[in-house]
């Protein structure tokens, strides 16, 4: 037998001496590397978010500390936009605030108004980064963070923001030390009031 009959026999019984993929089999590892990228592209944006949602959790947590004569300081930590995020209360109910040194009175969102039951009283304009707005006037029995608490406080209802956080601003910050630094905000008690 020759080789060349040797080579049409082994070719006519369907065994081939060089095995060949199928000719489909490329496309399938191909869709198989896409579904891999597409699984680990979603784990780590998942992964990303979570993080991010811890850290923005982690900073929402204040440390109540005390100091060497005993009294209470509130140290906040900045989340990964440098806001400090608190959770506080407006008439003994929870409310989170955004502590905003910028800000020049309290602000709540039409959400937090209707969520607490507050009234709205006459109206006025104030300028925002954003331009002029129309606000309502409101007063609170009380606004607490942490171990301070001021009763009677003046705010303003903003049916412009959204969402469920109130700004936090130096009408009720006036009333306390502020220290920035390294990413934590202590708030505490004046000297004056300490003595």
């Amino acid at each position: 037998m020759s080789l060349d009959s040797k080579k049409t026999s082994s070719q006519t019984h369907g065994v081939s001496s060089n095995p060949q993929p199928p000719p489909d089999a490329g496309r399938r590892i191909g869709i198989w590397m896409l579904v891999l990228m597409w699984v680990l592209l979603l784990a780590g944006g998942a992964w990303q978010a979570q993080r991010w949602l811890d850290q923005r959790a982690e900073a929402r947590q204040a440390r109540v500390l005390i100091d060497k004569a005993g009294d209470p300081k509130l140290e906040l930590s900045s989340d990964r936009y440098g806001q400090y995020l608190v959770q506080g209360a407006i008439n003994n109910q929870e409310v989170l605030f955004l502590v905003d040194t910028g800000a020049s009175g309290i602000s709540i969102p039409e959400a937090v108004e209707n969520r607490l039951g507050l009234s709205r009283g006459r109206p006025f304009e104030v300028i925002t980064a954003n331009g002029t707005i129309t606000v309502y006037h409101t007063e609170l029995d009380s606004i607490r963070i942490g171990p301070f608490h001021r009763g009677e406080a003046r705010a303003h209802i903003n049916p412009s923001m959204d969402g469920e956080v109130a700004l936090l601003g130096m009408s009720f910050l006036r009333h306390f030390e502020l220290l920035q630094r390294a990413g934590k905000l202590t708030i505490s008690l004046p000297l004056a009031d300490t003595e």
